[in-house]
């Protein structure tokens, strides 16, 4: 599933995002947890020692500048985005914004009197280990992946993480799919109880699951909980697009059991009409051939509307992958203008032509970016019908965009980590620096950096460039 609609499935027309526990590796987590700890100690070590002190003036700056921020009055928060909280729960770092820097004397003497705002650049960005740094799934290929030598168990205990998902149990589902995370990073085959007890986040309970599979090949509790009627019927239902797991679970407290009790008996919304009417063709999986068609078909019509414009398509695609979901399509143009011509004029054109067959979201308050979900289908007999997203962004936000929009999720959230935790905020739309925090608040959101191309991206963050393909995460 892309970004785009993670955003929107199950949710009717908010765009409330649903989280995605399967892709966070434990490790990851774990490692994470003492960032900030060891971000302190190091910036303590800077202040003791006389040949660090250059090094930790920006922090003196930082702190000034912050308790003058606090005796001005509260300010309005921002919430911090639900997909960071499930890596890490700790405090945000403090960081001051651009303007405070570089307006208060005494912080330009300590950042550097005299220089240019470009050597002030690297002083925004919060000092970070590189040994904590390498440990972000941003910083390894995809490829690099450790083997899952225990699939014989993580598979057991994903059918379970997956149906207690499906029935909305998010307590039971994220404690198996940390558990699946340790186990799938464990560098040895798994032979008794004894050794899973030991793997951290590996406790008594789940050990005996562990040693039951280890004896038999399977585990009881999968056919007591995967195995039923209701885990049945609601993986059925969750297929139709617009329901998520307490929808499914509401469907089937009504006693509804088919696709056809929904038809018949059931209050749909439009969006579930539509993901009952291309149930099955929704659900299949696309071809890479056939997204090159559709991404053919969608460029030939835009650059019918105007000339010039890029039109490329992002997601699983664009990682490599053999089939995908659905087909997400970013345009925008080089001229920084001409995108603002191209959205609704390009809806109508494909609509006329009979492509798109089902609106299901179109959004053009978000920023400058506007985007589009709904179904299409290429001309021909027997051609099926697909989920299509199409994103216009203004070619200032080309990178950012084309990143996020690329994937993978679990990478996105890896970067808006590292991202955060050296002063700077990463989104669709801007990969920002000199953001200031206080606890789980943003009080200012600093200022954008220029990011051309992905590779600079990578550059302002520290990490070396990762293709599309070694994203996968």
């Amino acid at each position: 599933m892309n970004s785009v609609e993670e955003q929107c499935r199950g949710t009717g027309e908010s765009w409330v995002q649903e989280i995605s526990w399967t892709q966070v590796e434990e490790t990851e987590k774990s490692h994470i947890k003492d960032t900030d700890v060891a971000v302190t100690k190091l910036e303590s070590q800077r202040n003791e020692n006389p040949d660090m002190k250059d090094a930790s003036a920006r922090t003196t700056a930082c702190s000034a500048s912050h308790e003058q921020r606090e005796d001005m009055g509260s300010q309005k928060s921002a919430k911090e985005t639900k997909e960071d909280k499930i890596v890490e729960d700790e405090r945000e770092p403090e960081e001051c914004s651009r303007d405070e820097a570089l307006g208060n004397k005494s912080a330009l003497h300590k950042w550097g009197a005299g220089a240019g705002e470009e050597d002030h650049l690297e002083s925004l960005i919060r000092p970070f280990p590189k040994n904590l740094q390498d440990k972000f799934a941003c910083a390894r290929p995809s490829s690099s992946k450790p083997v899952d030598l225990n699939t014989h168990i993580t598979s057991e205990l994903s059918k379970l993480a997956a149906t207690y998902k499906s029935k909305n149990d998010t307590w039971r589902s994220v404690g198996y799919e940390r558990a699946i995370a340790a186990i799938r990073n464990y560098s040895k085959e798994i032979t008794s109880r004894e050794e899973a007890l030991a793997i951290p986040g590996i406790g008594g309970r789940l050990a005996d699951k562990i040693a039951e599979i280890l004896e038999s090949g399977r585990l009881r509790k999968v056919a007591e909980v995967c195995e039923g009627e209701e885990a049945e019927t609601l993986r059925l239902f969750l297929g139709v697009w617009g329901a998520g797991p307490s929808t499914a679970q509401a469907w089937y407290l009504q006693d509804f059991r088919t696709l056809d009790d929904l038809r018949t008996k059931a209050t749909l919304t439009r969006h579930q009409q539509i993901g009952l009417k291309h149930y099955d063709d929704i659900n299949s999986r696309i071809p890479r051939s056939e997204v090159a068609e559709i991404e053919e078909h969608v460029r030939e019509a835009t650059l019918s509307l105007v000339r010039g414009a890029e039109v490329l398509v992002c997601g699983s695609y664009r990682r490599g992958k053999p089939t995908c979901g659905d087909v997400d399509v970013l345009i925008t143009h080089p001229d920084g203008q001409s995108h603002e011509l191209i959205f609704r004029p390009l809806l109508v054109r494909l609509r006329e032509s009979g492509f798109l067959t089902d609106d299901l979201v179109t959004q053009e308050d978000n920023g400058n970016q506007k985007k589009y979900l709904g179904v299409c289908r290429l001309p021909g007999e027997g051609r099926k019908h697909r989920r299509l997203d199409v994103i216009v962004v203004p070619y200032q936000e080309r990178a950012t965009a084309l990143m996020y929009f690329t994937g993978s999720a679990h990478f996105n959230r890896s970067m808006r980590l590292l991202a955060t935790k050296k002063g700077m905020s990463l989104s669709e739309h801007s990969l920002r620096a000199g953001i200031v925090r206080q606890g789980g608040e943003k009080l200012s959101d600093g200022y954008m950096l220029d990011t051309p191309t992905e590779e600079s991206i990578f550059a302002h963050l520290g990490l070396e460039y990762r293709p599309p393909e070694e994203r996968d995460h």
